[in-house]
């Protein structure tokens, strides 16, 4: 499980480090790809086998999976599937960002991943997130936590 929040600096080649405990989890073997895809105003990074856990949960409803004579479900898992974008953790521990322009240019200064940033664990995935939003969010979150936690 990826948990806790860690504030970095994006490099001058578009690159974050991800926290050695991050990288520990996410790296198999001599396996060191994962997906960095980009929703929800930041980008979340997966394993391969955890995107492709992710992507079928979106498409189980009521007992149904994916069906692909429906053009909608086509669609929609075609569009996300193809904002996903492979990297590797390179040696160092470090993530290309700027890989995600690859498919869109402007996808990094979209998302505001440039200078600080915000490396966050979520469970099954880490999230990049522009500082600021991060901290807009959490400043945000304290009354929701407490309405989930407690019940009177």
């Amino acid at each position: 499980m990826l948990t806790g929040s860690y504030p970095m600096s994006v490099d001058t080649k578009a690159r974050i480090t991800l926290p050695a405990v991050f990288r520990k989890q996410l790296v198999e073997g001599d396996n060191r790809t994962i997906k960095l895809v980009p929703y929800g105003g930041r980008v979340n990074g997966f394993t391969p086998d955890g995107f492709k856990a992710f992507v079928d949960s979106l498409f189980a409803v009521n007992g149904e999976q994916y069906d692909p004579r429906s053009s909608k479900q086509e669609k929609l898992k075609r569009g996300l599937t193809a904002r996903a974008v492979e990297v590797d953790i390179d040696s160092a521990g470090r993530v290309a960002l700027g890989k995600l322009d690859a498919n869109k240019a402007g996808t990094r200064e979209r998302f505001g991943l440039v200078g600080e940033v915000v490396v966050v664990g979520a469970d099954d995935h880490f999230e990049v997130w522009n500082a600021k939003e991060w901290a807009d969010e959490q400043e945000s979150l304290d009354e929701e936590l407490d309405a989930l936690l407690y019940h009177d």
